[in-house]
């Protein structure tokens, strides 16, 4: 499963994830229950970006798309819509195809996983503002259980501008906005992957603690100002999770690690 990081700062869109792609199968029990098999692990990319600061993308779950690897798919889709006009136009053939590929791959077998973002910069009352759309197949995230309701229909919708995560906030003040929550140390995030819970327990401890009196006591840290610096405290998080991994689970069971791929896509002037 791994895990996928997004954060939407003042100074641009970060994506970070871990580089271990577990290979699965799936069986039915008799009790109906859906059970994945471990089959084994590589370590590959799973962040994106477009040539020219286009788009960013990246995702979790299914290992391979098409019988190639994912990240490899994603790669052939970029190439095949380099200049493309519009997010919502992207985002709603990346599902198309994506569904009609996974339906193949998968035949008669129970749907696998799959979470796929994609990010950038579009205008909007005459402001460059961030948009994040979120493809999947899973229709239900439970706080307790993890992703629920997987099946062969993917959905493709814009997250960041639900009133639910930005409030009445517009174009002409997001930006504000998103740099006064970073200074609060409660930058704009989206997480996906293995058992959340673990991961945002980290991530909340390492920025409300860790990250905060580094910066305030210790001469080489700063609160960051730029992307690069941004993105050390970014993969900071994500390598703290593959710790969690390596001291509780076994090797075959390293969901998150092999370390961390981090793109950027600073905002438009």
């Amino acid at each position: 499963m791994s895990i996928l990081v997004v954060q939407v700062l003042y100074e641009g869109i970060i994506f970070g994830a871990d580089r271990n792609v577990t290979r699965t199968s799936i069986h039915k029990t008799e009790d109906g229950k859906t059970v994945y098999m471990f089959k084994g692990q590589s370590q590959r990319p799973k962040v994106l970006r477009w040539p020219n600061n286009k788009a960013l993308i990246g995702y979790v779950g299914a290992a391979t798309i098409g019988g190639i690897p994912t990240d490899e798919w994603l790669y052939d889709f970029i190439g095949r819509n380099f200049g493309f006009q519009n997010f919502e136009a992207l985002a709603y053939g990346l599902r198309d195809e994506v569904q009609a590929q996974r339906i193949i791959d998968e035949g008669h077998e129970e749907a696998e996983l799959l979470i796929i973002h994609v990010a950038g910069f579009e205008e909007r009352e005459e402001h460059q503002v961030p948009v994040i759309w979120y493809i999947t197949n899973s229709h239900k995230l439970d706080p307790n259980i993890g992703y629920t309701e997987i099946n062969k229909d993917f959905g493709a919708s814009e997250e960041f501008w639900k009133k639910k995560y930005v409030g009445h906030h517009t174009p002409q003040d997001i930006r504000i906005y998103l740099r006064e929550k970073a200074e609060n140390y409660e930058p704009f995030w989206f997480h996906q992957g293995f058992d959340l819970a673990i991961f945002n327990t980290l991530d909340l401890v390492l920025r409300k603690s860790i990250f905060r009196l580094l910066i305030k006591n210790h001469p080489n840290h700063r609160f960051p100002s730029t992307l690069n610096e941004w993105s050390q405290y970014f993969k900071m998080s994500i390598l703290t999770y593959q710790t969690y991994f390596q001291s509780f689970y076994g090797p075959s069971e390293q969901y998150v690690g092999g370390g961390v791929d981090i793109v950027s896509l600073p905002w438009p002037n």
